[in-house]
């Protein structure tokens, strides 16, 4: 959930163990100008618009842009966003303690990080429902412990290293990740405000999912892949899908990293889900409603559909 360098060493070996054929340059994102790339349709879609995990027809496009229906909130996505804000929240609160505390040890770190919790509840009980953050107030206290553990060993790793090391080194080599790493995606056709669940040096991506695994999560990535190449011309060949496993029963989480090769293929699927998308709102074409659909759609409310899946 949170990654270390000793974590990201990790991945850098496992990807090194990946067998790789590289990708074409026509597919690389700072050949946004040049088919197959460049966009047909003066139409900016969210990479989540493209890819969503619940709605296979692309319904949820015409919706939104076309009629301008309003999502509606459900628990299931609810769970999601929260996951994600403790994500973003834990790493930002790492670095700001590791800054403003007079004395830095792992003990005190762990400690102050612990008192930090109960005003990140507090800073997000106007987000979500009293009883929805009751009910999932047990994901915080976990993840808020595993965060806390997790940076304060490493803190104590970096200590060790030298006692001149300056506050700036010290976070970058105890928190590293830059959650909602931010991207202008409008040079490939996507939206200006995207937002990457976490960036890791020297440049892989990482995307969280707390709904059941789909294949299709794979091309988030590469649209994250995409854009930031478009930005920053610089090359993103792997990518990580973090599979967030939540048990209500036990009360545990659980998390199953996969590496993701962004190679031509991944990327060339993107592309042509983006512009078949984009020619939906241009022609304001209904392409109607799947076949059955996700009780995590946030337009169920409107769709009404004859038949929902017990899989989110």
């Amino acid at each position: 959930m949170f990654y270390t360098w000793d974590k990201i060493k990790e991945v850098s070996r496992e990807i090194r163990r990946i067998p790789f054929e590289g990708i074409s340059e026509e597919v690389r994102g700072w050949n946004w100008n040049t088919p197959p790339l460049a966009s047909t349709y003066n139409v900016k879609l969210a990479v989540s618009d493209i890819v969503t995990g619940y709605c296979d027809t692309g319904r949820n496009v015409y919706l939104k842009y076309v009629e301008h229906v309003r999502e509606e909130w459900n628990p299931i996505l609810g769970r999601g966003s929260l996951i994600h804000k403790i994500h973003e929240e834990a790493i930002s609160c790492a670095k700001k303690l590791i800054y403003i505390l007079e004395k830095l040890s792992g003990e005190i770190f762990h400690r102050r990080f612990m008192e930090e919790k109960e005003k990140f509840i507090e800073r997000i009980s106007n987000r979500y429902e009293e009883n929805f953050l009751k009910e999932n107030l047990w994901i915080v206290d976990k993840l808020w412990s595993m965060a806390a553990l997790t940076f304060s060993a490493q803190l104590e790793n970096t200590l060790s290293r030298s006692r001149y090391l300056s506050r700036e080194t010290i976070v970058s080599l105890t928190a590293p990740e830059t959650a909602e790493f931010p991207i202008d995606g409008t040079l490939i056709g996507l939206t200006p405000t995207i937002r990457i669940d976490s960036y890791l040096p020297p440049g892989i991506l990482v995307e969280l999912k707390t709904r059941p695994y789909k294949p299709e999560y794979q091309l988030t990535l590469a649209g994250y892949a995409l854009a930031f190449e478009s930005m920053y011309e610089t090359p993103i060949d792997h990518g990580i899908l973090l599979q967030i496993n939540i048990d209500e029963k036990s009360k545990s989480i659980r998390f199953y990293p996969k590496i993701i090769t962004l190679g031509d293929d991944i990327r060339t699927e993107f592309i042509e889900r983006r512009d078949r998308y984009a020619e939906i709102v241009v022609n304001e074409e209904d392409p109607g409603m799947p076949d059955e659909c996700s009780p995590a759609c946030p337009y169920q409310y409107y769709c009404k559909p004859k038949k929902v899946s017990r899989r989110p």
